[in-house]
């Protein structure tokens, strides 16, 4: 297995740090342009995995498409594809389709779709049968994944008679579901949101050229290793704070361990402040689930006593990120225990073992680049399958380097 020694990040040197174009953004940008009946330019599309991947499918004619290992990309291929009068068998990889699917494809089918299944029922490798959709009021699961809901909503307003949605509990991840609405109405389709439901009538996407942000969720390891080293400092080019991506809360998180961001024109400068860390931190990342391992290991780093809460979908994710989380961590002397829905951390990384542990990375991008940030301990570290990264963010470890 191919791993990587990642030097002790020292931040000796100021530099320029590239984020990749927001995967999240571009997903749903390239479901919309293709239910628009006029195409248009999406600048900055995310060059990630997952995006590639979409952006193939959707332009491929076949009737047997592989989905690869992303769980939005199948998601809201799948919807996508319900919406074309086309018979196409769907899949992914071995971990993909052990995913949840259940609540988008009972909705699919209440709305009018057909599926003939491989295997196991409700699981990858499906086929979807055409069918002409017809919109209603739909129950949505809403605590499992918030892609299903997104995946919905994309495609009501070309669903006649549109549709609304139930949710039968607060959502999870209610972020993305609101990334979702911003990046429809900017394109002219209109959603409500009342109380326990979402309200998407039938009406049509309106094309305009649309330039994809910096990924937010992939700053969170930048700011991250600026708060275990005090003395590093870089700067986020091209990055804003845009009200797009809910992660964007980082910045008001990452003041409890020092760091801070000052606008520069286009760019952040990311500091540490040298304050004293808080003894205890208690989050609840139900919204922001993406941010539960950068923060997990911060804390271990620093050795602050740290209770994450809302965590229920990451054992759903690339992996079992709980179980994850608490392997590794505990490699390096750190205590973690775990619920369906929590993750408490306790103690410090002990900086000795870093030399002789060899970190895994499970097949799962934000794992391995959260790992990486233990190097802002001044020590170097070994991580196996680096170029899972690709997943997210293909020129992280590239980046990374400049630290050294």
């Amino acid at each position: 297995m191919k791993s990587i020694v990642i030097p002790a990040l020292t931040g000796n040197s100021v530099p320029d740090i590239f984020l990749p174009s927001s995967k999240s953004v571009s997903n749903r940008v390239l479901v919309i342009r293709a239910l628009c009946d006029d195409d248009f330019q999406i600048n900055h599309l995310s060059t990630a995995d997952d995006t590639s991947v979409l952006a193939s499918i959707i332009n491929d004619s076949s009737d047997d498409v592989f989905c690869g290992a992303g769980g939005t990309t199948l998601r809201f291929f799948l919807a996508l594809s319900a919406t074309k009068n086309k018979s196409v068998k769907i899949s992914g990889t071995d971990r993909l389709n052990k995913r949840p699917l259940k609540p988008l494809l009972d909705a699919l089918t209440d709305l009018g779709v057909q599926f003939e299944y491989y295997g196991k029922p409700y699981f990858p490798p499906l086929k979807i049968v055409p069918a002409k959709l017809v919109g209603r009021e739909l129950m949505i699961k809403a605590d499992v994944s918030s892609q299903f809901i997104s995946a919905l909503m994309l495609i009501a307003p070309t669903i006649e008679n549109g549709v609304v949605l139930h949710l039968d509990k607060p959502p999870v991840s209610f972020s993305y579901i609101q990334m979702t609405a911003a990046l429809m109405e900017h394109f002219n389709v209109k959603v409500i949101f009342s109380e326990d439901k979402i309200i998407v009538p039938s009406q049509k996407y309106i094309a305009k050229p649309f330039t994809v942000p910096a990924d937010w969720s992939n700053a969170a390891y930048w700011f991250g290793v600026v708060a275990i080293n005090p003395s590093v400092e870089i700067i986020l080019k091209n990055t804003s704070a845009d009200n797009l991506q809910g992660d964007v809360i980082l910045l008001d998180w990452m003041k409890l361990f020092g760091v801070n961001a000052e606008v520069i024109g286009n760019d952040l400068r990311v500091y540490n402040e040298h304050i004293d860390y808080p003894s205890f931190l208690h989050l609840n990342l139900m919204n922001h689930p993406d941010l539960a391992q950068p923060l997990a290991v911060v804390s271990a780093a620093l050795g602050i006593d740290c209770m994450l809460e809302g965590l229920s979908t990451l054992k759903l994710k690339e992996t079992d990120r709980l179980t994850a989380v608490k392997t590794e961590l505990e490699k390096a002397g750190v205590s973690v225990d775990i619920t369906d829905d929590s993750m408490h951390v306790t103690g410090k990384i002990n900086r000795d073992f870093l030399s002789s542990v060899v970190f895994e990375t499970y097949d799962d991008h934000r794992m391995a680049m959260s790992l990486a940030m233990l190097a802002a301990l001044n020590k170097s570290i070994t991580i196996n399958d680096p170029d899972v990264v690709n997943k997210s963010y293909p020129g992280f470890f590239d980046e990374l380097m400049k630290l050294k």
